[in-house]
């Protein structure tokens, strides 16, 4: 009896290696869709990657303050939803190649991920989804600029902030007995966009995207 794909865990249940190649004509379908994903993101002016950097409450101006940057694809599904985590492969950090390629949704599964540059199959333990650092201001500025920068230029921007300190209103929780209130609220994020249709029109009119990311940032 034949075995469907969904039935088989590639990299899993069988090795890598004996995975089925696909066709020229599956190749060909494969090729137009991103095509077509790639135009209905130009079209609408949207990034094909978010760059999301996440703070805590420890946000202060000229200070250095922790924080969290994180890759995505942009509506992998096609019909805009559907974000998907990036990973950069860890071949240099892991001294067994130079690679640092970045790693889509599309090459990961079952707990692996195959880097489309070196070929490589890691398991998910190896890699990692975020850069956490503990920079000021103008430093997560170069940091978003530069991973902008490796992802063509073709990328929104998020921030995200807890609109609340967890830990005062956890004691004030604790305090008057609110019922998960206030705890509640602290856990909502606010979230500042910076979409790639207006980072284009900024540039177009002669402003330089660092400090429009800088600028960005402080806001």
């Amino acid at each position: 009896m034949p075995v469907t794909v969904k039935e088989v865990k590639w990299g899993e249940d069988n090795e890598l290696d004996a995975a089925p190649v696909l066709t020229d004509e599956e190749q060909d379908a494969l090729k137009k869709r991103m095509e077509a994903l790639d135009k209905l993101l130009s079209d609408q002016k949207k990034g094909k990657y978010k760059l999301e950097l996440m703070f805590g409450r420890q946000y202060k101006t000229g200070q250095a303050y922790p924080g969290a940057l994180s890759i995505w694809e942009s509506g992998t599904k096609l019909h805009g939803g559907g974000d998907a985590k990036v990973y950069e492969c860890p071949g240099k950090t892991l001294k067994k190649n130079d690679c640092t390629a970045l790693i889509p949704d599309a090459s990961q599964g079952y707990g692996f991920l195959v880097c489309p540059s070196c070929k490589e199959v890691w398991k998910g333990t190896q890699v990692h989804g975020e850069i956490l650092a503990r920079l000021t201001t103008d430093g997560w500025a170069k940091l978003l600029y530069r991973w902008w920068t490796r992802v063509g230029h073709n990328a929104d921007l998020y921030v995200k902030r807890p609109r609340r300190d967890i830990r005062s209103d956890a004691r004030a929780e604790q305090e008057k007995s609110r019922g998960g209130e206030l705890i509640e609220k602290s856990r909502k994020r606010e979230v500042f966009i910076y979409p790639l249709r207006n980072i284009i029109k900024d540039v177009n009119a002669g402003a330089d995207p660092l400090r429009r990311f800088r600028a960005f940032l402080s806001a």
